[in-house]
């Protein structure tokens, strides 16, 4: 073989290889990029908020009280905001980081840019109770029903939960709505309405009061962000590793409110500011056991409540694609780089 016929079968070679690399990249950008999700957060301070004193955040709580977000270079301090202000509050780039459950979902559907980047609970939990005299779901037919933000996890939960308790919600009772949950359970005390939808550890306190216990609305099954977290799309593509950090973090936080009840419970108390052991062991014990070992979103669960929604303000939450609604990427590369391996939580689908 003559010098150049060996140079140009070398060439071809190298062009070939070259090819396949980009082919490779382009196909399979996860195991190129991997590094991505270890490097220095570049927003590492970050606004965190959660919407209501409940146990429902737990993981987020439990990686902040045990220093889960500063091991990963986060200064994160998670403060309490309203449901209906927290979306404002995320759209105006005035927190960074909401941990909540469905309130993204209109406000994409409104042409806000934000996605959910990671869900700890995917069904919803609550209970609903009945105020003195009120013993039956069905005696709540043509009363008022308290609960927070128009189209929020509560209304919906509520909502569907009437439905299966074959009430008509548009139609057999009027909601009440309130910006914070603990006003909910005021309403009911007070006889302003005949019942409302309330989470742990707010129920004990509904029946300390003598309030009738209605429906545990956990056990219905009902699909939804119980527990969830989102930001704008320009934090999400501008702070990758910020986003990533934050992501372990609370993958982390899951795995340790699993394993250790006694230090989540003592970070629930925290940050819920009460320190009754049968309050706290309540609230552990209503939502450990749906703390997922997966924290993707699920497709199934943005189309559910997608079809939530009322047809007529949003006509076009029927036909849209749910994946426009989430990112599982920086989820999916966790995984590929066997971090939840490496923190004892599964990754079962």
């Amino acid at each position: 073989m003559s010098i150049v016929t060996r140079l140009i079968a070398t060439c071809t070679r190298w062009r070939f290889h070259l090819l396949l690399s980009v082919v490779l990249m382009l196909k399979y950008p996860l195991s190129v990029t991997g590094a991505e999700n270890s490097g220095k957060p570049e927003k590492a301070e970050v606004t965190v908020a959660y919407v209501s004193p409940s146990a429902a955040f737990t993981p987020l709580y439990v990686a902040a009280d045990a220093g889960l977000f500063a091991k990963y270079g986060l200064k994160v301090k998670p403060q309490i905001i309203g449901t209906g202000t927290g979306q404002k509050a995320l759209l105006s780039e005035e927190i960074d980081i909401l941990v909540d459950g469905p309130l993204l979902v209109p406000a994409r559907l409104g042409g806000a840019g934000v996605k959910y980047f990671g869900a700890y609970i995917q069904r919803y939990i609550f209970q609903i109770y009945g105020a003195k005299g009120v013993t039956a779901i069905e005696q709540l037919k043509g009363k008022l029903v308290a609960v927070s933000a128009p189209r929020g996890a509560i209304e919906i939960a509520t909502r569907e939960a009437l439905k299966k308790q074959g009430l008509n919600p548009d139609a057999d009772v009027k909601f009440v709505y309130n910006d914070q949950v603990p006003a909910i359970l005021t309403a009911i005390l007070t006889g302003t309405v005949s019942g409302g939808t309330l989470s742990t550890p707010l129920n004990l306190k509904a029946r300390d009061a003598g309030l009738n216990f209605l429906v545990d609305i956990a056990k219905l099954n009902i699909p939804g962000l119980g527990g969830a977290y989102g930001a704008t799309e320009k934090l999400l593509r501008n702070n990758p590793n910020t986003i990533y950090a934050f992501s372990k973090a609370m993958a982390e936080g899951v795995a340790l409110a699993k394993k250790d009840s006694v230090g989540a419970k003592r970070a629930i108390g925290k940050y819920i500011k009460i320190d009754d052991p049968k309050i706290l062991d309540t609230s552990y014990d209503d939502y450990a056991p749906y703390l997922e070992t997966n924290l993707a979103v699920r497709e199934q669960v943005i189309r559910a409540e997608l079809d939530y929604l009322n047809e007529k303000d949003f006509p076009r939450a029927k036909s849209i694609n749910p994946k426009e609604f989430f990112d599982n990427s920086f989820i999916e590369h966790l995984e590929k780089a066997n971090f939840f391996g490496t923190i004892g939580l599964g990754t079962e689908k």
